[in-house]
């Protein structure tokens, strides 16, 4: 699977503002395509992905704060074979104890695999320091824009996710890939366009969820070892699921 990637432009960075809520975006779309195949994704991702100069997108709210990182650079110049990487950390300050689902979504015409992997910790360059969890591996992901749920974890919890895309075939088209969240009366989401935050309309009291990615400092070793634990849970139940 090969992909060649051009850069769609957009300025340096950009702020919504609306219903109290503030985006920033300073990173911009990518268009990928293999074969002449075209592949819109918000990621960044490899085998062995460059990550020379990663951008960032910021999607911020009263409770919701989701960060996004990309090296869109590094994805204007791929060759074929290289798949796409996009970091994501979600995370959230609530008012109330409440729960966290992260989904995804995918819409497009041009057939992806996604490995989708969680970290205790925030991502570095080299991988996931502790050791990664797989949540989906070699997975032909709906194009259908239904969100698909990854994960649910509670509100104190940092999320960091890295996706891995890749082209699955060579039929022309393209394919436009979020990350989605809501919560606490907001809904969230960020992808090639940006992103947002919305009002949901769910009571203070109802539980929440949100999508995109968030950057939490400084988690400290006694709750990423509980987030381990929580995580290793989750994979065990997952595999029971599907035996």
């Amino acid at each position: 699977m090969g992909v060649l990637a051009a850069l769609g432009g957009f300025p340096a960075t950009e702020r919504l503002r609306g219903a109290g809520l503030m985006m920033r975006r300073t990173a911009r779309p990518v268009v990928v395509s293999a074969l002449g195949l075209g592949l819109l994704v918000g990621l960044v991702v490899g085998a062995a992905p460059a990550w020379a100069a990663p951008s960032t997108q910021v999607v911020q709210g009263d409770v919701l704060r989701l960060v996004s990182v990309a090296d869109w650079d590094a994805a204007s110049s791929l060759l074929p074979g290289q798949p796409v990487q996009w970091d994501v950390t979600v995370s959230a300050e609530a008012p109330d104890p409440g729960t966290v689902t992260v989904g995804i979504s995918a819409s497009g015409d041009a057939a992806l695999v996604v490995d989708a992997l969680e970290c205790a910790e925030e991502w570095e360059a080299s991988g996931c320091s502790g050791g990664a969890m797989p949540l989906k591996t070699g997975w032909a992901i709906p194009r259908d824009g239904l969100e698909v749920q990854l994960l649910e974890t509670t509100d104190t919890e940092v999320t960091h996710l890295r996706f891995v895309i890749a082209l699955a075939g060579e039929e022309l088209g393209s394919t436009q890939v979020r990350v989605h969240a809501r919560g606490a009366g907001e809904s969230a989401v960020i992808g090639p366009d940006g992103g947002g935050l919305a009002t949901t309309g769910m009571p203070p009291t109802a539980p929440w969820f949100v999508t995109g990615g968030v950057v939490l400092v400084g988690a400290g070793l006694a709750s990423i070892a509980v987030h381990r634990r929580r995580m290793l849970a989750r994979a065990v139940t997952a595999r029971e699921g599907e035996s």
